[in-house]
């Protein structure tokens, strides 16, 4: 386990996250040196009527232009922001407070973005950089002294313990190894273990040079662009069906925001009770999972795959089939169509 956070509407909170291989960067911090990656959790985490702010939104900003990418604009008709868990990729404990700092950085560079106007990728090429963080963590120590500990005092470094209750270790030099949420792993002389220290009562002797990730050198080409909103509509797409089925599958409506992609439209029409019959019946008696469903969505296939599903139903005699022959009767009539992409 990895200690991360969760963002989920306005509130971020610290959590221990499991790194997958469906974890996937966040763009910005990783320009910053920052190896910060992320995964979308599957349902709404309980009830969210009452969400009026999605955070998360932001926090996604495109580096060429300070604006969040289509997939990542919830709120209104499309509802709020699934639950997010957040962590870094280098194992390094990523926390609430690294969070807030991260955040206010990144609204001091949209707004000069805004500002900008024309020329925003210079601005961005010019601030997004990770001794531009590095700096502005240095300034916040005094509000937020333990955020963003291994740029305070990157892994190597030596520093002087002051004030500490353990008397034996007052004045001496130490070399930084390693971080927790709050604070720093000192190994001292003759000690096997680090001493887990407030950053407070550390005194840099000498830095060492900060260790980046080479993700944070990589220009933002067309392509990584491409291959990014890709990485995005796959996890958008594995929420949207895995939450469709089990709804399915469990007897309970579907998501609003989901219906418009399997064949109900943008508005509740006179063949979504037929539609959605005939979904329940492919779960239940066809065994149709959410991969398929997946492919379908992204390929802008589902139309077909719903059709064909429809007539494999028909053919049948479960309680769903009916569904099924009425909507082939009426040849499909009144069935809309909207795609994820």
């Amino acid at each position: 386990m990895v200690l991360g956070v969760r963002v989920h509407g306005d509130k971020v909170v610290d959590v221990d996250v499991a790194l997958d291989d469906n974890f996937r960067s966040v763009p910005v911090p990783s320009m910053l040196g920052v190896p910060l990656v992320y995964k979308i959790m599957s349902g709404t985490g309980g009830d969210d009527s009452h969400i009026r702010s999605n955070i998360i939104v932001r926090f996604m900003s495109d580096p060429m232009d300070g604006f969040a990418p289509p997939e990542w604009q919830y709120g209104g008709q499309r509802g709020p922001a699934p639950p997010v868990v957040l962590a870094r990729k280098d194992k390094v404990p990523f926390s609430v407070q690294d969070w807030s700092v991260l955040e206010e950085f990144m609204g001091d560079w949209r707004d000069q973005c805004c500002e900008a106007e024309e020329n925003r990728s210079a601005v961005s090429e010019q601030i997004l950089q990770p001794g531009s963080l590095r700096d502005f963590v240095r300034e916040q120590r005094e509000f937020r002294p333990t955020s963003f500990l291994d740029l305070q005092f990157p892994l190597g470094s030596i520093v002087i313990a002051e004030g500490l209750s353990i008397q034996e270790l007052n004045g001496k030099e130490g070399e930084v190894a390693q971080f927790g949420r709050e604070r720093v792993g000192v190994r001292f002389p003759g000690r096997d273990e680090p001493v887990a220290l407030k950053p407070e009562r550390l005194r840099m002797v000498r830095a060492a040079e900060p260790r980046e990730d080479p993700e944070s050198k990589r220009q933002d080409t067309r392509e990584s662009k491409q291959a990014r909103k890709t990485e995005l509509d796959r996890q958008e797409a594995t929420v949207i069906c895995e939450r469709f089925v089990s709804c399915l599958g469990e007897d309970t409506f579907p998501e609003w925001g989901d219906v418009h992609l399997f064949g109900v439209g943008s508005h509740y029409h006179s063949r979504s009770q037929d539609v959605l019959g005939v979904w329940q019946g492919a779960v239940k008696h066809l065994d149709v999972k959410a991969p398929e469903l997946i492919e379908a969505l992204l390929k802008s296939e589902m139309k077909e795959f719903f059709e064909a599903t429809v007539h494999r139903l028909a053919e049948g005699r479960t309680p769903n089939s009916p569904y099924a022959r009425k909507l082939i009767e009426n040849k499909f009539a009144a069935v809309e169509w909207d795609d994820l992409l």
